[in-house]
Formats: structure tokens, sequence, C-alpha cells
């Protein structure tokens, strides 16, 4: 006997049929219309010129007049009286816990802003980040982007030979590093693996900034610096943000490919904000009262788009976890999730499947009463993966998504428009073009 129609299913019926019929077809034929919706509310962009365009599945073809990313993320919500509300929350696997309003965050961010200043950064100059998720890296590039200047941050678990490549092909002049790492109950070390990327890239590099946990790493003299010394040369400096065109890089950062040279991406402060945040908004649903948690990590696209900007541009509050999400339990993933009142995850396929190995145990143990929707990207969320996840472990109360999307794009291409309207969800792999996106004719 059929089953009955759990809440969420019900009305992923009630909202297919005018999203299939009128906002997707609308969205191709009328792109500047769509755009202008996207933007009512808070503004994304400050202002916006002529030409605007979204063509084959990318805002491309944009001409804008100025814009800043990270003044969007930070200072356009302290402005409008948003201080007071969490910006970022800082989590570890020992238990560490860490709290910044938007308007600390801002205060943050300023501080680190004027210290790369004191350390000569200026806007157009590049630097390398080799560093795990944390609330310094967060705000460090956060800083990097305010003053007009470009990250690359590499996945710090990376080798030498990846490192080094990449420090390379950025043309970094700092290197920001962390000496060791949390991961499953282990202190993972990686300075020395920085020290010998130095041999292998570092011929633009100045300094190596090390956020030191253990106060007894090596450092090597006249080239590492503390990032406590690295924080004092801010003294008598500008944190203030830098008014940028709208096609000037943002950041850079690797494709996730392993085979020959890395392939860099430049991401620009305009179209990419105005992607990431659009879509947001129409396939995640992102609000600023939501609790978003991404357990992916800042060394890939996901890290930069759904960790650090897209969350801050919408207002919410940003889950950074650093660690593994099965330790010390199995189902740590949901105990931080009933921790922080988690109303939005976004994860991966293996994420997924690695829990399935533990069974029950790897369910959530409460009802999990404010997780609204789960999202996966990364690989193809095969069939067995989506319906643990979707029918055993959150019993079907919520609805658990695939997207799809690549480094080069910075957000979804194909998907399901949670935010506009949810269709009704399966487990085949997601199929149906994102909002604005064009499929191949």
């Amino acid at each position: 006997m059929q089953q009955p129609l759990t809440t969420h299913r019900r009305q992923e019926y009630a909202d297919s049929q005018p999203y299939r019929k009128q906002i997707a077809p609308r969205s191709i034929r009328r792109p500047r219309c769509l755009l202008g919706a996207s933007r009512r509310g808070p503004p994304v962009v400050p202002q916006v010129g002529r030409g605007i365009r979204l063509a084959a599945s990318l805002l491309s073809l944009v001409q804008w007049r100025k814009d800043q990313l990270a003044y969007n993320c930070i200072d356009h919500h302290v402005n409008r009286g948003w201080g007071g509300h969490a910006a970022l929350v800082y989590a570890n696997e020992r238990g560490e816990r860490q709290v910044f309003t938007y308007s600390q965050l801002k205060h943050e961010v300023e501080r680190i802003a004027a210290a790369l200043r004191g350390m000569g950064i200026e806007k157009g100059d590049r630097i390398t980040i080799y560093m795990p998720i944390s609330a310094e890296a967060i705000m460090l590039m956060l800083a990097t982007v305010r003053i007009g200047a470009i990250h690359s941050v590499v996945f710090a678990g990376f080798g030498a030979g990846a490192l080094g490549d990449r420090i390379q092909a950025s043309g970094s002049r700092l290197v920001f590093a962390t000496d060791i790492t949390y991961r499953a109950g282990r202190d993972i070390p990686l300075k020395h693996i920085v020290d010998a990327s130095m041999e292998i890239g570092g011929e633009s590099v100045e300094h190596v900034v090390v956020l030191r946990r253990d106060p007894g790493t090596s450092m090597t003299p006249e080239r590492d610096v503390d990032w406590n010394d690295f924080l004092a040369q801010g003294a008598g400096n500008d944190g203030s943000h830098v008014e940028m065109e709208s096609n000037e890089p943002a950041y850079i950062l690797a494709t996730s490919g392993t085979t020959a040279k890395p392939k860099l991406v430049v991401h620009a402060h305009g179209g990419y904000q105005v992607g990431i945040h659009s879509m947001g908004k129409w396939c995640f649903g992102l609000r600023d009262t939501d609790v978003w948690w991404s357990t992916s990590d800042i060394g890939w696209v996901v890290g930069h788009s759904y960790i650090v900007y897209a969350p801050l541009l919408a207002g919410a509050t940003t889950i950074a976890f650093e660690g593994a999400i099965n330790h010390p339990t199995p189902d740590a993933i949901w105990q931080i999730t009933d921790e922080f009142g988690v109303t939005g995850m976004f994860t991966s396929p293996t994420a997924v499947r690695l829990l399935m190995r533990y069974g029950d145990e790897g369910k959530p143990k409460t009802k999990l009463p404010s997780l609204e929707r789960v999202f996966c990207a990364g690989e193809v969320l095969n069939p067995p993966a989506w319906d643990w996840l979707q029918n055993e472990a959150l019993e079907d109360r919520i609805p658990v998504i695939d997207h799809y999307w690549q480094t080069e794009t910075g957000g979804p291409l194909v998907g399901n428009p949670y935010g506009l309207a949810m269709l009704p969800s399966s487990p085949a792999p997601a199929e149906r073009p994102c909002p604005a996106s064009k499929p191949p004719s």
C-alpha cells in the first residue's frame, strides 16, 4: 500500500508545477528580470551598471561599477543593525568553541587587514593560505579580499609538491600556515610540509606567517613570522575596505583535479557574489536567520562559497568545524547539528557513505528539530546513500537534495530549487538546471 506523503513531500508536489511552467522558463528568457528579483531586499552589489546578462549557466559578460565582496559580507550587515547577530561559529572535535558576531567579525577582519598592509600587501598582491578550517583562516580570507588583494587557499591535506606548485603558480608574496591541525583525535603536523614546499615553489615568497598551536614549533629565522607578531604589524595601519571594479579578482583557486600542473580559476567580486548569493537563496533557501553548516573545507570551492562568502552575504550564521565528523563518536555530525540548532546542512556523498557504514550508530539520536534541509554535492549521491540518509537516518522528515557544480562555476548549476519551489526529490542524481542555468541545446 502506498505510504502517505510527509509534509515536505506534499509541498514538493504543490510547488513543482509553477516552477516548471513559469519560473524556470522565465529565468532563461528574461534573465535581467530574474537578476533584478534576486537583488530585492539586502543589496548584494551597491551599484549595478548596464549590460547585465546571464548566459550559458554562468554570470558572464557582466559590467559593473564599484563593488566589494568582503564589505557586503560584513559591513553591510553591521550598518543595517545586524551587528549583534552571530556571524561565525568555530568548533572543533576537541570541544573548543568560538562565536563571533558581525560586529566582532568586522573588528577582527579590520585588524588582520591592517596587518596585511603592515606587511606590505597591497591591492592585486597574492597570498597563499595553507590552513585548516579556523576562525583565523576565514578572517584572513575576508581581510585579503577587503584590501583588494587576492587569496589562494590550498587544502591543508595536500603534500609539499602540490602546495609548492600552487604557491609558484599564484606568485604569492606571503604564505600563511598553521603548524598543526586536529583530525580524528590526532594532532597532524603541517609546518614541515610548508618548509619543504618552499624548496619547490617558494621563489616569490617573502615571509611565512605561522599560526602556532604548539609553542615549540620551529621557525626559520628571517623568513617565518609568528601570527601574533604579524598582527602587531597592523599598528598605525588602516583596516578599511578598498572599492573594486566588479570584474577585478577576489580570489584564485586551483581546480580539484590532481593531474599535471594546477589550473588556477579566478573569481571576481561582482559576478561571483551575485551568483553565489542568488543560488544561495534560490537553491538552498539561505536567509539571515539560518544557522548554516557546510561540512566541506575552505580548501575547496564549496568552502569558499558556502562556508564563507554566501552565508555571510545572506547575513546568516555559518558553522566552521575543524576535525572529523565521525569523531569522537560516529554520530558526532548530528550532535553538532543539535548543539548549534543547525537549520541547513551541506555535506558530501562521501560523508553520507561514511555514516552508512556505522549502521544505527551513524544515525542521529534525536529528531533534530531545527534541521530543515540537507544538500549534497562533490560527487554523485548514489541511490543507496540517498535512501539511507533520506529514509533511514532522517526518517523522511526533511528533504535530502543532490546538486552539481564545479570549481569553475563557483556555485550550483544543476539541482533542486528549494528556495523557489521544492520539486519532487528522488534517489536519481541531480538533473534539473538551476534558475538561469541554460541546458545545452
